[in-house]
């Protein structure tokens, strides 16, 4: 339930970002639009459309603004809330996620991917979801699918403590 929410409000925001509404319906409407997207857009407008997607998503530029002031000022913690956050979040998009590690996560069968491209998944996610949680969440944020299996590995990689 909790993810067909999670997809709907999705769907609602990345639709007026992209500027094109699927005459589809749940998860299949997700990869028209993607399709759309990628078929139409160039490279600066998919990460806008990505970025602007993300943070609609999260509930608009302030609610971002707070989450990235917490990445700053506290990182380790802030990765590792993703950490804990993110299987529950993102399940709707990329299927079931499991932590590996304190910051790390792996989606096995990545449904993203397994539903449009390797392309669509490095142009449409992988870099622009990087971006988005690095430069607006102030957590590093790396993504290393692996085509051939279409799992995904997800670090958020706090910076190093500082030496004092």
């Amino acid at each position: 339930m909790l993810d067909g929410l999670l997809l709907n409000k999705f769907l609602c925001v990345h639709a007026r970002r992209v500027g094109y509404r699927s005459p589809a319906t749940g998860y299949a409407a997700l990869v028209d639009e993607t399709e759309y997207e990628h078929a139409r857009l160039s490279d600066a407008e998919v990460v806008r459309a990505v970025h602007g997607s993300y943070a609609d998503w999260m509930g608009g530029r302030r609610v971002v603004g707070v989450l990235g002031r917490f990445g700053r000022l506290a990182p380790r913690a802030a990765a590792r809330s993703l950490t804990l956050a993110t299987p529950r979040l993102f399940r709707w998009l990329v299927g079931p996620i499991r932590r590996t590690g304190r910051t790390e996560l792996v989606v096995e069968r990545c449904r993203f991917l397994t539903s449009t491209s390797p392309e669509i998944c490095v142009r449409i996610c992988k870099g622009p979801t990087e971006t988005f949680f690095t430069d607006s969440l102030h957590i590093p944020t790396r993504l290393t699918p692996d085509f051939r299996s279409s799992s995904c590995h997800v670090s958020f990689a706090p910076p190093p403590p500082r030496r004092r």
